[in-house]
């Protein structure tokens, strides 16, 4: 798919371009220009707020008497009254219940002054409160532990299911590994470098491949003409280099693959089951994903846990999609019953991208994107249904571009 490790870097720069976006200041305790909501002290607009009762506040420049708080038209809170401050602003604080919501949300501060009254609404986004997020606009993520996530019962592939069955493989190799005999089949084996195949019906299995190689470009290399690679009940070990596998004809089933700056690049003819890529690296400067193509077909990516997050840092997607390269198109691309987190956005869809026949569906969202799970434009051959965040169940909310 790439020529050159400039090519592919240029590339991935230009594709996650829309799904870095720039912080922005909060707004400090200080005289205002206008009313606006305060929680824990900083503005509520595209805010991430915990789904429970929490206090807010409404400040105004204009003298108000009370305010309450209402969302789709329902009273959420208490009538707070309004006192004036030593900047001259007037301010009112009272408890606010979002325990019923989750999502993008309007919030609309409703302040009465004697016969007149006036509103202010802010878009926020309502989270799982036992996220610890902030705004999303300079805060860290807490996130379950490795063990943590190990130990959920909900049906996620995570290390007790994926990776080498039976401890340590009985074989090693020291150096790279290209393989150029038909039909070869690598059982139990670790291999202390890096994998290029380049034979058709090649089968991996309980095996781990450790490719800790700052700048190189793939831990495993499926190289041109080699078809119907397998890996399966394997780990993949590819810290520093810029992606763990790539590019098409090839199954995952049961790999554990973690380390690299993006985790598997996919193009055509690919499966991803039953597999857990997690904590990618940020490597110079990359926008990392546990998932990326950027043109291919006929693709299954089925029940998988995938989240590039890593040590408090987002990173960019769990999968990112983009048609920039190669035959510049999308088709037939089945994303179903994964479990999905991280990133700025958890699902980034690309508003240039040339798709036809992409569905995601059944798909289980964690909470721990920077700004929302699903961004996408809404103009293409692309089926959303059945995705919810795990932590209520409620319908997946995507923003459009």
């Amino acid at each position: 798919m790439f020529t050159t490790r400039r090519t592919w870097r240029c590339a991935l720069a230009v594709l996650g371009t829309a799904a870095v976006i720039a912080s922005t200041p909060t707004p400090a305790l200080a005289a205002s220009s206008s009313p606006w909501i305060a929680y824990n002290g900083t503005s509520v607009n595209n805010a991430r707020v915990p789904a429970s009762t929490i206090d807010m506040t409404t400040r105004s420049p204009k003298a108000f008497d009370t305010v309450t708080y209402v969302v789709s038209g329902k009273v959420v809170s208490a009538t707070a009254k309004a006192a004036q401050l030593a900047d001259g602003d007037w301010a009112a604080t009272t408890s606010v219940d979002l325990s019923g919501f989750a999502g993008r949300i309007s919030l609309t501060a409703r302040m009465v002054s004697g016969k007149s009254s006036s509103s202010v609404a802010k878009s926020l986004r309502v989270v799982d409160p036992s996220t610890n997020l902030g705004s999303g606009s300079g805060a860290t993520v807490d996130r379950p532990t490795r063990t943590a996530r190990a130990q959920y019962g909900d049906g996620r592939p995570n290390a007790f299911t994926t990776g080498l069955r039976g401890g340590a493989p009985a074989r090693s190799q020291t150096g790279d590994l290209t393989i150029t005999a038909d039909g070869t089949v690598v059982d139990g084996v670790l291999i202390n470098g890096c994998l290029v195949v380049k034979a058709s019906n090649v089968t991996i299995r309980n095996s781990k491949v450790v490719c800790n190689r700052k700048g190189r470009q793939l831990a495993i290399n499926v190289a041109d003409g080699a078809k119907n690679l397998v890996i399966e009940d394997s780990e993949i070990d590819a810290t520093g280099t810029d992606v763990g596998i790539g590019w098409g004809n090839y199954t995952l089933r049961r790999v554990n693959l973690h380390g690299s700056a993006d985790g598997a690049r996919w193009g055509t003819n690919v499966t991803i089951e039953d597999s857990w890529i997690h904590d990618m690296s940020r490597e110079d400067s990359l926008h990392s994903d546990a998932m990326q193509t950027t043109s291919g077909a006929n693709v299954v990516i089925r029940h998988n846990t995938l989240d590039p997050s890593n040590n408090g840092d987002p990173l960019n997607s769990a999968i990112m999609i983009g048609t920039e390269t190669g035959q510049q198109s999308l088709k037939n691309v089945l994303i179903e019953k994964n479990f999905l987190g991280g990133g700025s956005y958890t699902v980034n869809i690309r508003s240039d991208a040339n798709i036809s026949g992409l569905v995601v569906k059944g798909n289980t969202f964690d909470d721990n994107s920077r700004y929302g799970a699903i961004v996408a434009p809404t103009n293409k051959d692309i089926v959303f249904t059945g995705n919810v965040l795990g932590w209520t169940g409620a319908a997946v909310t995507i923003d459009p571009r």
